[in-house]
């Protein structure tokens, strides 16, 4: 049964991003889970896209959105590019993720990796990972990501 996985990354690296969703989809690839993040962002009430930091309260219906997909979520993958550590909805993301899931049994650091993207295997790794909140981090590799999806976080 397919893993229900929160993707987090920097939107300069939409275009990878997409291929690496693209990877779920060919049957020729193993790699298979559900992906539960946000797939078109999230509109105020004239029909605009909210393009708040996550500091601005003006923010808070993308963060409920993306509270309500983490609940859905039992891990998430953080795919580094050049200036995903840079990236302050990256960082809440982690934050936030890791907060929600210490609540679950097991170690909640298992629940979260970082892969960096193909082109990217000297970017800077965000710094909300390297607080022990990352089983690890890893260049580019969906396999070993696919068989670390499948791994019970509780064991």
């Amino acid at each position: 049964m397919a893993t229900n996985v929160f993707v987090s990354f920097d939107h300069e690296d939409q275009n990878q991003v997409n291929g690496f969703r693209s990877l779920v989809k060919n049957p020729n690839h193993p790699l298979d889970f559900h992906d539960h993040s946000l797939k078109e962002p999230v509109l105020d009430r004239s029909g605009k896209p909210i393009k708040y930091p996550p500091n601005d309260i003006r923010s808070k219906p993308v963060k409920d959105e993306i509270r309500g997909k983490f609940d859905q979520a039992s891990k998430m993958i953080v795919l580094i590019g050049q200036t995903t550590w840079q990236s302050d909805w990256v960082k809440w993301e982690i934050d936030t993720f890791h907060e929600m899931k210490s609540r679950l049994p097991g170690e909640t650091w298992k629940r979260i990796r970082g892969m960096r993207l193909k082109g990217s295997e000297n970017a800077a790794i965000p710094s909300a990972l390297l607080n022990s909140r990352s089983t690890m981090y890893m260049n580019w590799d969906p396999e070993t990501i696919d068989i670390w999806i499948e791994q019970d976080p509780n064991k």
